[in-house]
């Protein structure tokens, strides 16, 4: 006997439809195949995959925009780095809420110089949440080919970070999103506390998004060398990637090494 759709009661409109239960539910005898990956690290391990959402979390002046830049141009070209990528849809986009129009622009110069391809970066300071969200889902829209979005800073999505209410609807947005476009989204945010600080997301949409992503990453400043950042995983599905550094030079190119504790050796790449 088939299900009756569901009538939902005491919901304002537009949000008022008729559902049928049957369309959400998931079975085990359905031939379903795994996200395909977009990103890893050298050694095999999977970092983003399509139809996620994932987090890049550290200090203000962390390095954070090196590491965009640097994930940036493994997923155009090929690889970077400790970093590869065998995606298709690499028709990359970059919404920057917090850069002059210079400073966007050379970090749009620094990946098209690294991967040969010039990407959509578009700087969306200084307008509304939810006019940023409209220019989102309006490039998403025209850019099928468009598997992997990063959101900097995703707090700018929103008008108050500490709002439960808000956190949630900002947090079903980007699974909305995700699931209607298959895509994976990066958000970027910043950490509370001290230079080094603990470790944790800003605000309450930060303990949100932790339960939420695929894979969360950290990034601080390595204290026995401020000129370089240590890049880890903090939390993922699957197996974790080994902590790399990171570091750039005056033109903004990002440079990535492997980490090693308490031996300033290392393997430039």
């Amino acid at each position: 006997m088939s299900i009756q759709p569901l009538k939902i009661e005491n919901l304002p409109q537009p949000e008022v439809e008729i559902l049928n239960l049957e369309d959400f539910l998931v079975s085990a005898d359905d031939e379903v195949k795994e996200p395909i990956p977009i990103l890893a690290h050298i050694d095999g391990t999977h970092i983003f995959t399509e139809d996620n959402i994932s987090m890049i979390q550290g200090k203000a002046k962390s390095r954070k925009s090196t590491l965009i830049k640097a994930i940036g141009a493994a997923i155009c070209k090929g690889n970077y780095g400790l970093l590869k990528s065998n995606y298709s849809r690499n028709n990359i986009a970059i919404f920057d809420t917090e850069q002059g129009h210079f400073h966007c622009w050379k970090s749009a110069r620094v990946i098209k110089h690294l991967s040969g391809k010039n990407i959509n970066y578009y700087k969306v300071s200084g307008i509304s949440p939810a006019q940023k969200k409209f220019l989102v889902e309006a490039h998403l829209k025209r850019n099928p080919d468009c598997g992997f979005l990063i959101l900097d800073n995703i707090v700018h999505f929103m008008t108050d970070f500490n709002s439960a209410q808000e956190s949630t609807e900002l947090n079903m947005w980007l699974i909305k999103m995700k699931g209607d476009y298959n895509c994976h989204i990066c958000l970027v945010l910043h950490e509370n506390g001290s230079e080094y600080g603990n470790g944790k997301a800003k605000g309450h949409i930060g303990t949100l998004l932790e339960n939420t992503c695929e894979t969360i990453i950290r990034v601080e400043k390595n204290k026995d060398n401020k000129s370089q950042s240590i890049v880890s995983a903090k939390a993922m599905r699957g197996a974790e990637f080994e902590p790399f550094t990171i570091e750039m030079d005056f033109q903004g190119t990002p440079f990535l090494n492997e980490y090693i504790e308490d031996n300033y050796k290392k393997t430039k790449f």
